[in-house]
């Protein structure tokens, strides 16, 4: 959580060396660990292969303390990095039943999971809710490292609204994260691509491959923005690097930055919404606002794109991705 990622590998790795030797369950939670570890490092594909028959075993064998729930979370975060919305869909309804009493603590991990889950789906504006009220619950428990990846976690998904509340944060968590953190939010507030650029390198330099996607994705929309064309290209040309390096990581920020089109956040995801066959009443109801509004964002994508429907909507931006 400090972003001592480097010794964090290199514990797990001592732990699963350690434990190949003993009996009993001590060789399926050095697993555990080390699949924990490999998910901090932004190693998605080795985190879902070492998570899996741990989560798998511990769940056949009814166990009840709890510990089944907690490599259910990282599982679950897991998969939802890398963009596989039905089984990450899956494993957040099974973290329903194996919820305990006796780890309360992970309740910020929870958040994150559905932030991650929703985000699978294009609902980026429900995992940013998402994430920041994991992050509430973390500050009110007093647990200033756990609200620091939340918001880390709303940061790679688009938000700075809490770039004032991340510059305290790095005041008060000690290790490299926080003023990292605290730097992204603040280069995306100010839609500084040279910023963004740089705090990508530094997150990879930290170890946190999927934040260096992010980062780096999100430097291409700001020189995007920009019409700093060539920028823009190398900077997606690395988040899919990096993406490559994860084992397929494929978030919101990253689904962006492969897009050439000249839609709004919240344009882009009501096509996602369309996209997965939602109704425009329903996407209304699920982003808490009036059809009407929903009725607004399709009209101006349209004719932002000279599409005529909905439909037509939806089919350009699957198909609009940069090679």
């Amino acid at each position: 959580m400090s972003g001592r990622i480097g010794e964090a590998s290199l514990a797990a790795e001592q732990l699963r060396q350690q434990a190949a030797d003993l009996p009993g369950a001590a060789q399926l939670f050095s697993s555990g660990l080390s699949g924990r570890a490999a998910l901090g490092a932004g190693r998605l594909e080795r985190a879902c292969a070492q998570l899996a028959p741990v989560v798998e075993l511990l769940s056949a064998a009814g166990e009840a303390n709890g510990v089944a729930y907690f490599y259910q979370l990282q599982y679950t975060i897991a998969l939802a990095m890398r963009g596989v919305g039905d089984e990450a869909a899956k494993a957040l309804a099974a973290l329903e039943k194996l919820q305990h009493p006796s780890w309360r603590c992970l309740d910020y991990q929870w958040g994150i999971a559905h932030a991650w889950v929703a985000a699978t789906r294009g609902a980026v504006s429900e995992a940013i809710t998402s994430s920041l009220s994991a992050a509430e619950t973390a500050k009110t428990n007093g647990q200033f490292a756990a609200e620091l990846i939340c918001l880390q976690t709303a940061t790679q998904f688009g938000d700075h609204s809490t770039a004032s509340r991340l510059c305290e944060l790095a005041a008060i968590v000690e290790g490299p994260r926080a003023g990292l953190v605290a730097r992204f939010a603040a280069g995306l507030r100010d839609h500084n691509g040279a910023e963004l650029a740089t705090v990508s390198k530094e997150f990879e330099g930290m170890g946190d491959r999927v934040a260096a996607v992010d980062a780096a994705a999100h430097a291409a929309v700001a020189y995007r923005r920009q019409n700093l064309t060539g920028s823009a290209s190398g900077c997606s040309a690395r988040a899919q690097e990096l993406a490559e390096q994860c084992g397929g990581a494929f978030t919101p920020a990253f689904r962006r930055a492969a897009e050439r089109l000249p839609l709004t956040l919240r344009e882009r995801e009501i096509a996602m919404l369309i996209g997965q066959g939602m109704s425009t009443r329903a996407i209304a109801a699920h982003l808490t606002v009036s059809v009407r509004t929903v009725e607004g964002h399709i009209y101006r994508a349209c004719i932002k794109l000279d599409v005529s429907d909905r439909d037509g909507l939806a089919a350009l931006l699957l198909s609009n991705r940069e090679p």
